[in-house]
């Protein structure tokens, strides 16, 4: 048997969209990092397919936003079915909004997860820093007294024909061979017997429901289970069904509830509920999960829709699942080894959330552990991850027992799977989303109000900026160019802090004077944005949005922090914009909607996954000094 080993900062194990989200990340952190999975292949049909706003907000920050809203199917709204008890008779009885206007600038699509995968993966081919190491097993994970690398992975190859697989085209002119979804085979493809320990600085482990990391490491799920259970089926269905291209939820006094959700190529998936259908030779039959289990399922998805017709020629994947939740007993192991997505929580897929979550999961959770491998931060920020996403997972959970309580129960109306939907409907598109005061979230309540001066508030009492949430989806314009950009886009995914200066107006001679004293104060830190004696440089960008007309500025004007200058590229012409309602409808309104007022301005820091960590006046540079004090490596070199 042959013995390879190796070493990297970061190991992730599993390449579902938690582990190629968290692979994007590191690759735009430039770190060294792997990405093994045990499969051949991406997913190629079936599995998830819901995708909420936070989720394509996230995307967009890494710049793949485009192809997913290309390939998709938006959801706008959703309608609600029953049957009326007067006529005996299916109708709809409730139409809403998917999710309530101004959430995002997103709004929730439907989209097969291999595509959504496939994205990823492409992203990365076209970065060739990470690539992915298909059939390769994580089979045994234990801790050394290594004291730089301490965590090591002993790892098999599930490859068995190296001869197909070198024989297999490369089209992306890598070293290494593919498995024709452009990931690459890895180290040891094809010979059975090369076991390599990869000896790693940190591990996250996206390998989902039955996570071999965490039995490895003994790491507890406690779980709950129901007997119920529901089929799933994706179809391109031929029906007069009225709402067929919308999300429905319909539900039978007599044959149980389902679930609709249309998809990209006419497909629409039905969710179907097995359990208390009157028809127990048809359940039998779909429980089997044989090759009759489709047509079962089809026959019970009739029987709801009556008097509606519904058949089939195409099928694109079917299941059968249990209702199961699980969650772990902790999130990671010595601050060294991490769970996310389905390998810290499992969950029913009634809201869509588990690719959603499990994303949000490793966004959460890389740029952090990128700042410690860098240096830069203390090891301390990596215990938010936990105390950051279990609450949010605790959450799902809640939620999720509460949408298949209203979905299952009889007695239940339509109206209240409408109700329990609308009411976590902030929460289920991940953007109000909101963590914790911590070592990373300055203190102050969740309005996140500071004093101004006279005794006034810097954001007004309906403000939308909350510590801890992220930033709000607002239009402003660029001072240099004049175009139209949502405030995020200036924000990417690249593990930047970003200051954001709301400088007010600055035709008010005031607010000028403590735009100057703000870039003053800030040379007094170098530390934070020069790199200065050697010291390893937090990356901060300082932005200004200031409330006046556009042309009532020139830029050449404003200190250089706000148009940095290289040697090079000259001038960057993108740190500057304008709250000027002149230039659109969609434009105008960024102090109003982030309730900030306009004669004070304030200061809003936002970490590198565009979450709010602190909030304070123009003149509060020491305070924001102190803030980063509390997990900035004072040592770093």
């Amino acid at each position: 048997m042959a013995l390879q080993t190796s070493t990297t900062d970061l190991l992730i194990i599993g390449a579902g969209p938690a582990g190629l989200i968290a692979a994007c990340w590191a690759s735009s952190l430039g770190l060294t990092a792997r990405i093994i999975d045990e499969n051949e292949h991406r997913t190629k049909t079936g599995h998830a397919d819901g995708i909420h706003s936070r989720t394509l907000e996230i995307f967009d920050s890494f710049g793949i936003v485009d192809p997913v809203i290309r390939k998709a199917v938006v959801l706008v709204h959703m309608s609600y079915w029953g049957v009326n008890p007067d006529s005996k008779k299916l109708e709809c009885q409730h139409r809403a909004r998917a999710q309530p206007p101004g959430l995002s600038r997103f709004e929730q699509v439907l989209l097969n997860q291999g595509v959504i995968e496939q994205i990823m993966l492409d992203y990365l081919t076209d970065q060739g820093r990470i690539k992915i190491e298909r059939q390769k097993r994580a089979k045994k994970i234990y801790f050394t007294d290594n004291e730089t690398h301490p965590v090591y992975v002993e790892t098999k190859s599930l490859r068995t024909d190296r001869m197909a697989q070198l024989l297999k085209p490369n089209p992306d002119g890598l070293e290494t061979s593919t498995n024709g979804d452009g990931d690459a085979a890895g180290t040891g493809a094809g010979d059975a017997q090369v076991t390599e320990i990869i000896q790693a600085r940190y591990v996250v482990a996206c390998d989902g429901a039955k996570s071999t990391v965490r039995e490895q490491l003994s790491v507890p799920m406690e779980a709950k289970s129901t007997d119920s259970k529901w089929g799933v089926i994706d179809i391109v269905p031929i029906t007069d069904f009225p709402d067929i291209r919308q999300s429905c939820a319909i539900h039978s006094d007599q044959y149980g509830s389902i679930m609709t959700a249309p998809r990209e190529n006419r497909l629409v998936r039905f969710y179907i509920q097995l359990e208390g259908n009157s028809d127990s030779d048809l359940e039998r039959k779909a429980l089997e999960q044989s090759d009759e289990s489709p047509d079962a399922l089809i026959q019970l998805i009739q029987r709801i829709l009556h008097p509606y017709s519904l058949t089939y020629r195409y099928c694109d994947w079917w299941s059968i699942y249990p209702i199961k939740q699980g969650l772990v007993g902790t999130y990671q192991v010595r601050n060294r080894v991490f769970l996310a997505g389905d390998a810290a929580h499992t969950h029913s897929p009634k809201a869509g959330q588990g690719m959603n979550v499990s994303i949000q999961d490793t966004y959460n959770l890389i740029w952090k552990i990128g700042s410690v491998i860098n240096g830069v931060l203390d090891p301390v920020i990596l215990q938010t991850y936990e105390a950051e996403r279990r609450p949010v997972a605790e959450t799902m959970m809640e939620m999720d027992s509460d949408l298949v309580h209203v979905y299952e129960q009889k007695e239940a109306s339509i109206s209240d799977v409408s109700k329990v939907r609308e009411s976590y409907a902030g929460f289920i598109s991940g953007v109000e989303v909101t963590y914790a005061s911590n070592v990373l979230i300055a203190s102050g309540g969740c309005d996140g109000h500071n004093e101004g001066e006279g005794g006034t508030k810097t954001l007004s009492n309906s403000s939308t900026i909350k510590l801890g949430m992220r930033l709000r989806s607002v239009t402003v314009v660029n001072q240099a160019d004049g175009c139209l950009v949502d405030l995020a886009r200036a924000m990417p995914s690249n593990g930047t802090w970003r200051v954001l200066v709301f400088a007010g107006d600055l035709r008010r001679r005031r607010n000028g004077e403590r735009v100057a004293a703000f870039a003053e104060g800030l040379e007094r830190y170098p530390h934070y944005t020069s790199g200065a004696q050697g010291r390893k440089q937090l990356e901060i960008e300082v932005i200004m949005i200031h409330a006046g007309p556009r042309d009532s500025v020139n830029i050449m004007d404003l200190p250089e922090v706000f148009r940095p200058f290289d040697e090079e590229l000259g001038y960057d012409y993108g740190k500057v914009f304008a709250d000027d309602g002149t230039y659109g409808r969609d434009c105008g309104g960024a102090y109003e909607q982030c309730g900030i007022d306009k004669a004070v301005g304030c200061l809003v820091l936002c970490r590198p996954d565009q979450h709010v960590s602190w909030i304070g006046r123009l003149e509060d540079v020491s305070n924001l000094h102190d803030h980063f004090s509390g997990f900035y490596r004072v040592d770093s070199k």
